[in-house]
């Protein structure tokens, strides 16, 4: 079979992607397109990209009824750049082409200028073609005189396929702020979960912990579901924000936020074991099962030590008498965060924005309102935290 590879970060996917996809298939020149969301950047900082495993998931939206086209997260791996050749090998290393299949490595033709630079082209070469799109407009003789450079150097074929013209960058629509020329499913998701705000949060933690926040991000990658993950991100940016907001310490809060539900999708008795670690007498309930044994389970899996970090992610369901700052943002965002949409949370996210404690007090009323209506009570360490703010409100 032939299949074209399709590599990029996609920050966002826009219908300039979706273009060559297309046209890629239309003419022929392959079979079946694998589309590769990069997962550490090789040429770009870090911070100058989204997190990973938010332009995934917004690829796999973009193109979930795509014929003939799938995404793979081969890519989703901390501490390894995403260099081209190592992926191109990695595919056959992990089955996910077969040795007969014929490998179209798929780029624009202003590459063909630049390509001489890569890491290790030669030893591209050697695992697939070069399929590079024509765009009307493009000046094809120079092109395909650049390509006739590359195949004298290399002893190789550069083959082209024409696609329909889309004026569109990703840099643009995100310093614009317009994503009107991105596919739907892809708008629905920028707005579902917040994605380019202007203040950017996560440019507010140092150094260290954006590098400790990417590795637990790839490795949540693979132990929770996706919605569970972009639940966990959206969580940590919030979070984040809301420390620069009310000067909590953003390293602390966005920690928190990530690993607050690290171990809601493991087994119940392992969950029951974690908690049994700092929970005795008896077994909390199982909707709340997970804050106490996500705390365990954070320390030993994920090393975290801080014990603000691990409290925050222990009292994230019920809340505690006195609940610290961290403790009182990580709680907040877990449920105000933009991607929920189960109850009206207007006049929630309207005080959070210049009243912690407000904000939190409104939420615990909410919750009280809900539980009655089902002929239930608040837990009672919602009810002691609740009673502690309202006393001391100034």
């Amino acid at each position: 079979m032939k299949i074209g590879i399709y590599g990029g970060a996609f920050d966002p996917f826009h219908n300039g992607h979706l273009s060559m996809i297309r046209g890629a298939l239309k003419s022929k020149k392959v079979d079946r397109v694998i589309v590769i969301p990069t997962g550490m950047p090789c040429f770009k900082p870090a911070r100058k990209v989204t997190l990973s495993p938010y332009r995934y998931y917004m690829v796999r939206a973009a193109l979930k009824d795509e014929p003939d086209c799938e995404v793979c997260d081969i890519e989703q791996v901390f501490g390894e750049p995403s260099y081209t050749v190592t992926t191109l090998k990695n595919l056959r290393k992990k089955k996910v082409v077969s040795e007969k299949d014929e490998l179209f490595l798929m780029c624009g033709s202003d590459i063909l200028f630049e390509f001489e630079s890569w890491y290790k082209p030669k030893e591209i070469l050697e695992q697939a073609t070069l399929l590079c799109a024509l765009r009307p407009g493009i000046d094809e003789g120079q092109a395909k005189n650049e390509a006739s450079h590359l195949e004298e150097v290399f002893d190789t074929n550069v083959k082209f396929f024409k696609i329909d013209g889309v004026e569109v960058a990703s840099s643009k629509l995100r310093s614009d702020g317009k994503f009107d020329n991105v596919p739907q499913a892809v708008k629905e998701f920028i707005e579902n979960h917040g994605l380019y705000c202007e203040d950017s949060p996560l440019m507010h933690v140092s150094d260290e912990m954006y590098k400790t926040l990417m590795k637990h991000c790839f490795t949540l990658f693979h132990e929770m579901s996706g919605k569970r993950l972009l639940h966990s991100i959206n969580v940590c940016v919030l979070a984040t924000r809301y420390a620069v907001r009310f000067g909590a310490d953003p390293d602390k809060c966005a920690l928190a936020a990530l690993l607050h539900d690290c171990a809601k999708e493991l087994p119940e008795d392992e969950q029951i074991a974690l908690s049994a670690k700092i929970i005795h007498g008896y077994i909390p309930g199982k909707q709340i099962l997970h804050s106490p044994a996500g705390a365990v389970y954070a320390r030993e899996h994920y090393g975290v030590e801080d014990q603000e970090v691990l409290d925050a992610i222990q009292f994230h369901t019920i809340g505690r008498e006195v609940m610290t700052m961290t403790d009182k943002i990580v709680y907040l965002a877990d449920k105000v965060e933009p991607a929920r949409h189960y109850d009206d949370l207007t006049e929630i996210r309207r005080l959070a924005e210049t009243d912690l404690d407000g904000a939190l007090i409104e939420c615990y009323c909410a919750i009280r309102e809900s539980f009655a209506a089902k002929g239930q009570e608040i837990h009672e360490d919602t009810k002691k935290s609740l009673k502690y703010l309202l006393a001391h409100r100034k």
